[in-house]
């Protein structure tokens, strides 16, 4: 089986006791790590690449997207995937209404074309020219590459994005995919998961454990800006359950 493209966006936040990062529960019938905590993110959809985006993409082009994600095609499409996955995921739009600053709550977008984007009715073109959207591509950072090892029943070729969370937005899980969220240090998350209190997938794991070296937003963000991820190859079911043992 070959690997889906895929997108997930670790969003951030400084807070009284460090660095949090949001997670999502996924649901307990999922096909796919059923009940385990991720990051907002899915596959890469074909109109994710629809040329039509371009008037509403800023910070990248096509050119640099691949570069950044060392690619020959297909960069900005894994980018828009990332911030959309995260709207219809977790509620959270990384989008400003024309000139405007991040939307609040109130805004329309966010108060009733989330729900409508999730279920299919409007998709993220139409949502784009609906308010005017600019999406600053540049505000995410590239920080992992994992491809999921063989076995599974689907599986997928995940770059890892990280973000600042836009203030005033209050993140809501959607209630199918996924049926809690939290905002969660990342030292704190491992403790969680050596306990058995929460489980996590192996790359999740990693990005935590990287996560946990940032005290602040902007740490990881330099961080991010400054280093190229390596994409960790697929591993025998063997030779993967043996690492996730050894990672638990």
């Amino acid at each position: 089986m070959q690997p889906r493209p895929a997108a997930t966006l670790a969003l951030l936040r400084d807070a009284r006791e460090g660095l949090e990062v949001l997670m999502l529960q996924r649901t307990h019938k999922a096909v796919f790590m059923p009940g385990f905590y991720v990051f907002p993110g899915g596959a890469v959809d074909r109109a994710d690449s629809d040329p039509a985006l371009m008037p509403h993409l800023d910070g990248l082009d096509e050119a640099a997207a691949n570069t950044l994600l060392n690619l020959e095609a297909g960069g900005l499409g894994y980018l828009v995937a990332a911030i959309r996955e995260c709207f219809e995921e977790a509620g959270v739009l990384l989008a400003r209404p024309g000139a405007a600053d991040w939307p609040e709550p109130h805004h329309p977008v966010l108060a009733n074309d989330r729900d409508a984007v999730m279920n299919g009715e409007l998709d993220w073109l139409t949502l784009c020219r609906r308010h005017d959207l600019r999406v600053p591509l540049e505000s995410l950072g590239y920080f992992d590459h994992w491809v999921t090892p063989p076995g599974p029943p689907r599986r997928f070729d995940t770059r890892f994005f990280v973000a600042e969370a836009p203030p005033f937005q209050q993140p809501r899980h959607d209630g199918q995919e996924t049926i809690d969220h939290c905002w969660v240090n990342p030292r704190l998350a491992l403790e969680y998961h050596g306990g058995g209190e929460r489980q996590f997938a192996t790359p999740t794991l990693s990005v935590l454990r990287r996560l946990g070296q940032f005290d602040s937003v902007t740490a990881v963000m330099e961080y991010a800006s400054a280093h190229s991820p390596r994409r960790m190859a697929p591993l025998s079911e063997e030779d993967a359950a043996e690492r996730f043992a050894s990672q638990s």
